[in-house]
């Protein structure tokens, strides 16, 4: 059984917000007990499994409480999900495309554990469910893709990285990395995370000997 998924960001009410129907102001402390029970539904129960009815239950509240926030059980899920994008906060601009790389590591391995107890549940679903992985891909994955490659664009701009290098390719190279790692059940460390920036900053540095 994946593990279960109690975390929820402190960005889950603006989430809520954002995806509500008007109405009246929404209660934080219930927007984040539906986002909770909807991470943890999705990962005991898969999301055929789980229903809205189920997370009204578990959170304490009415069935019409979560229809006013959200229009389906992809929405429900969705803006789930995409509390744990947020919880990893924006991504440092130090001025060192090494530091830079080793401060989002960092972050995407706290966040790692949480990421895949869910997303089995989502891939599994692109046959039945494609909106639901479709929404997935343009709420969650694309936009913190984007912001890496923005933190690479802005280490071009600085004259750190190669003009010759592809952004896009450099980042499903540095996230591959950490998805494989977590597959092959190997553990996060320090250590790891400073070779893994090395690795990437000699393939794609102006000059890799620049400490930054």
């Amino acid at each position: 059984m994946p593990p279960r998924v109690d975390a929820v960001s402190p960005t889950a009410s603006a989430e809520t917000q954002r995806n509500a129907r008007p109405g009246r102001p929404r209660d934080p402390g219930v927007d984040r007990a539906i986002v909770r029970e909807t991470l943890r539904a999705l990962a005991d129960q898969g999301y055929q499994g789980m229903s809205i009815e189920g997370v009204a239950e578990a959170a304490g509240v009415g069935k019409t409480t979560i229809y006013r926030r959200y229009a389906s059980k992809v929405e429900m899920v969705v803006a789930a999900l995409s509390t744990i994008r947020h919880s990893m906060g924006p991504l440092s601009d130090t001025g060192s495309l090494r530091s830079d790389l080793a401060g989002m590591m960092t972050q995407a391995h706290r966040v790692l554990p949480r990421v895949f107890s869910v997303m089995d549940a989502v891939l599994v679903e692109e046959g039945r469910n494609p909106e639901l992985l479709e929404l997935v891909r343009e709420r969650i994955l694309r936009p913190r893709r984007d912001e890496v490659m923005t933190m690479l664009r802005r280490a071009a701009d600085r004259g750190e990285v190669r003009p010759d290098i592809d952004p896009e390719a450099a980042v499903h190279a540095i996230v591959g990395s950490m998805f494989m790692r977590r597959l092959l059940g190997i553990l996060p460390s320090e250590e790891w995370i400073h070779q893994t920036v090395e690795v990437v900053c000699n393939g794609i540095l102006a000059d890799p000997r620049d400490p930054g």
